[in-house]
């Protein structure tokens, strides 16, 4: 048992380091961080889970500072809680629920404790955060090639486009938690598979499908774009991103669902699931899909029956 929470230790701690210490990677390698978690919480248990996430936010500490180290903590604590629900057989959707409750919590919190930091008020501060981050992408941008003009445009439009996002920052930080633990679940299923641990049975994925009552919170939400008001604007544009991300795990599981009903080959789906990743078009025609099945039910999916 050490020997496996030392490699615990290990690959957490280094998928942190290499995440602080090369930002290309960290855009998309960070959402895999709490998977060693979860994995060896099912092999070790929790307090081998608990003595992993304390030794990599520690690392996060050191590389870091204490303010990015809050971003890596909230990674692990995603970790932390979809380990504990997936062992009390919880189902799917009050597992993702309480990870996003726990870390909405949390960014609260540590956006309260980073303005006590920094001396600064918490919309100050988690402004000032955004700003750090955009500045980041700009220099991720430069190293890419992108052209001298586009680069203008965007150092052109840093205020306007750090405005926007302070404003649907709720969204962003419930989609990209609904993302990560979409991500980590996927991954951690795989693993634990090949090494025969425990895993829940949440049923075959590419048959979910969201709640049909949540259709009238896009209509609510849509609505809410037209009061002229920019305060119910702003609620209106939270509430829609928040369900597109949710609609597009909706299209995602149709998109699984015909793959393996009409048996396309593995490298035929590693392509086409990249083509959704990175064409944004592609992406919200997902999202189409998913959110139109709750009338066209493109599976067939037989609806459950009411209750006598």
């Amino acid at each position: 048992m050490n020997k496996d929470l030392a490699t615990g230790v290990v690959i957490t701690c280094l998928a942190v380091a290499v995440c602080t210490m090369v930002p290309m990677v960290g855009l998309i390698g960070s959402a895999f961080i709490p998977v060693p978690l979860i994995v060896f919480r099912a092999r070790l248990g929790r307090p081998a889970a608990r003595v992993i996430a304390l030794a990599a936010l520690v690392c996060a500490w050191w590389l870091s500072g204490p303010l990015e180290a809050l971003f890596f903590g909230v990674l692990l604590l995603i970790g932390v809680v979809l380990g504990e629900f997936m062992e009390r057989q919880r189902s799917l959707e009050k597992t993702v629920a309480a990870v996003c409750v726990a870390v909405i919590l949390a960014s609260i919190g540590g956006i309260l404790v980073a303005s006590l930091w920094t001396g600064q008020g918490p919309l100050a501060t988690a402004s000032e955060s955004i700003r750090q981050h955009l500045e980041l992408s700009l220099v991720l941008y430069r190293q890419m090639g992108l052209s001298q003009d586009q680069l203008e445009f965007l150092e052109g439009s840093l205020e306007v486009i750090q405005r926007v996002l302070v404003g649907i920052m709720p969204a962003l930080v419930i989609g990209s938690t609904l993302m990560v633990t979409w991500i980590c679940l996927l991954t951690s299923r795989r693993l634990c598979q090949r090494q025969g641990l425990p895993f829940p049975d949440y049923g075959p994925l590419d048959r979910w499908k969201a709640p049909e009552p949540m259709v009238w919170g896009v209509i609510g939400s849509g609505a809410l774009l037209l009061v002229p008001s920019i305060g119910a604007k702003l609620l209106g544009l939270n509430g829609l991103i928040v369900f597109m991300v949710i609609y597009f795990f909706q299209g995602m599981a149709i998109v699984a669902y015909f793959f393996q009903k009409k048996q396309i080959p593995r490298v035929a789906r590693v392509v086409l699931y990249g083509l959704i990743a990175v064409q944004q078009v592609v992406m919200l025609a997902v999202v189409g899909v998913g959110f139109f099945d709750t009338w066209f039910n493109f599976r067939k999916l037989e609806k459950p029956l009411a209750p006598s």
